[in-house]
């Protein structure tokens, strides 16, 4: 019981000393920048990741996936990707896209989003904004339908895409 103890303690210890040493107040001033006392991050040029981003589209329509695939390349090629991202990376300036209201009987494209991801999906005010809802908004006019996005949790986004609840996922 004694041994556990002291085991106990000197774990403690050692984390402890380890928390102050990473917090430790050794940087110095960076005069050169104007800096404070402390550096709190350093820029790295490193891919850190090769994630892929894609668009979940309902398996039962494939019509769709050959417009989506051949849209895709479109804005790839005529320059219009890269001006959306510059909204959102670059000097450029966010828009909002507006959703319409469900409506069966009209020709939509409905979108499952989860519009809590800056700079992919958010909202401002009643408006979604970012990279995938520019997309979606630039989709739907080149297909001739309205536009109706549907917010929900993310874990649902894929599963709504799945029960044909809607047409197209994208999130982030």
């Amino acid at each position: 019981m004694k041994m556990k103890k002291l085991t106990s303690v000197l774990l403690v210890a050692a984390c402890a000393l380890s928390l102050v040493a990473c917090g430790g107040s050794g940087d110095k001033k960076d005069s050169s920048k104007g800096g404070s006392s402390s550096k709190t991050a350093k820029v790295i040029d490193i891919d850190l990741t090769n994630e892929e981003y894609a668009f979940g589209v309902d398996k039962d329509q494939p019509e769709l996936l050959e417009k989506v695939n051949a849209f895709i390349k479109e804005i790839k090629d005529n320059g219009k990707f890269d001006e959306i991202c510059n909204h959102y990376f670059g000097d450029g300036t966010p828009v909002g896209v507006e959703s319409a209201a469900y409506d069966a009987n009209k020709d939509q494209l409905v979108v499952a989003t989860n519009a809590a991801f800056e700079p992919f999906e958010y909202m401002s005010g009643d408006k979604y904004v970012g990279i995938d809802m520019e997309i979606a908004a630039a989709l739907a006019e080149y297909l001739g339908v309205e536009l109706v996005i549907q917010n929900m949790d993310f874990d649902a986004v894929c599963l709504s895409v799945g029960q044909h609840k809607c047409d197209i996922a994208m999130a982030g």
